[in-house]
């Protein structure tokens, strides 16, 4: 049941990040899906939260138009990542949330430029590519703890609804 409403969010942040936001003359400052696999990454298991990741980022590969296996493989190192870092450290600490999000706009930026030096993008290319890289690393430094709360609080809703819903479906009985 996780695995399907994870998956679900993962479309809505997709259709936010991709639909939504450009008609409103507004791109994306960075990834929000970073946010979503650090959170899957922390709240899931291994086999579940794998599953989510494979999910989105093959749903993200698919739609983005980059080359395919740009985000899965983004997104499957930095929870491969998360999950040995919360073997060692305090899972819900703020600064590992923290640097888990700026880890995960580093290891995406970093990816790209792997891509554009494969491709053999030119030099001013590059630079763009880092100028850009550091411009999502601050926004994601203001707003990624920001999400992570928000989104959080939306499970934590969303969590409570399914229990309301389903507690009405068997007749009152507790669940």
């Amino acid at each position: 049941m996780a695995v399907i409403g994870y998956t679900l969010v993962s479309i809505l942040l997709i259709l936010i990040q991709t639909a939504l936001l450009p008609q409103v003359s507004m791109r994306p400052p960075f990834d929000l899906l970073v946010v979503q696999v650090v959170f899957t990454a922390l709240a899931l298991p291994r086999l579940q939260g794998g599953a989510v990741v494979l999910v989105t980022g093959i749903l993200v590969d698919g739609l983005s138009g980059s080359p395919f296996g740009f985000y899965l493989t983004s997104y499957f190192w930095l929870f491969f990542i998360l999950q040995v870092a919360i073997q060692v450290l305090h899972v819900y600490s703020r600064i590992l949330i923290y640097l888990a999000i700026l880890a995960g706009i580093v290891l995406e930026n970093l990816v790209a430029l792997l891509v554009l030096s494969v491709s053999g993008a030119t030099p001013p290319t590059m630079v763009w590519a880092v100028e850009q890289g550091g411009r999502q690393l601050l926004w994601g430094a203001l707003l990624g703890p920001l999400v992570y709360v928000l989104m959080a609080l939306g499970y934590r809703l969303g969590g409570a609804m399914a229990r309301g819903i389903i507690c009405r479906l068997e007749g009152g009985k507790g669940v």
